[in-house]
């Protein structure tokens, strides 16, 4: 991870979901915050990283299950960089998982800092386990095979009612999901900042 996408996170960390999204409000950005069904699933719920996109779109149906999915949709982890955090659209399903331990597995090593579903998880548990933050609208136990499609990976996707395009800043807590676009986190940064420093 380069030297300033380091420093950001580590700016980020020091601050709190509410004060972010108080400072964005205060530069403009009045919307930044996903709704309130994207909400933390796992024990750790503090992070904080580079947008890394993926869009889901049905399966047609009646079509056999192409094994060509699963390789686009790995994708998403298995060619992250560190700093990144997942952002996943899934069209609105909530019938299947989008994210599970097998994706966890391989994201967390290489430095994904955490994953956002537009939909739901599972392995809950697993994850908890490996400290991995999970913010999604719920939980389910089934596969996304042969149910959702991966339309496209990194490019802006819309996620809890917000726009994401990758490179922005996600940030999540006990509150829920921030996301400021990546032109603006130096401004959005300073006024949180300050924000904090008068908590205090």
């Amino acid at each position: 991870m380069t030297g300033k996408r380091d420093n950001i996170l580590k700016r980020a960390l020091a601050l709190y979901v509410a004060a972010v999204s108080d400072a964005a409000d205060a530069t403009g950005l009045n919307q930044v915050c996903m709704d309130r069904g994207i909400s933390p699933l796992t024990q750790v719920r503090r992070m904080a990283g580079f947008a890394r996109t993926g869009r889901l779109v049905r399966s047609p149906v009646g079509r056999p299950y192409d094994e060509g999915q699963l390789d686009v949709f790995m994708s998403l982890a298995t060619k992250a960089k560190d700093g990144d955090l997942i952002v996943i659209d899934t069209s609105g399903a909530t019938d299947c998982s989008a994210w599970g331990q097998v994706l966890t597995r391989i994201g967390k090593p290489l430095g994904v800092r955490g994953t956002v579903v537009d939909g739901t998880s599972r392995d809950i548990d697993d994850i908890d386990e490996m400290g991995f933050p999970v913010f999604a609208r719920g939980r389910h136990p089934g596969t996304m095979r042969g149910r959702l499609d991966m339309e496209s990976v990194n490019e802006p996707i819309v996620c809890g009612g917000v726009t994401v395009s990758p490179g922005d800043l996600v940030f999540g807590d006990g509150d829920g999901v921030v996301v400021i676009p990546i032109d603006h986190v130096d401004e959005v940064l300073g006024r949180a900042e300050e924000v904090v420093g008068t908590d205090a």
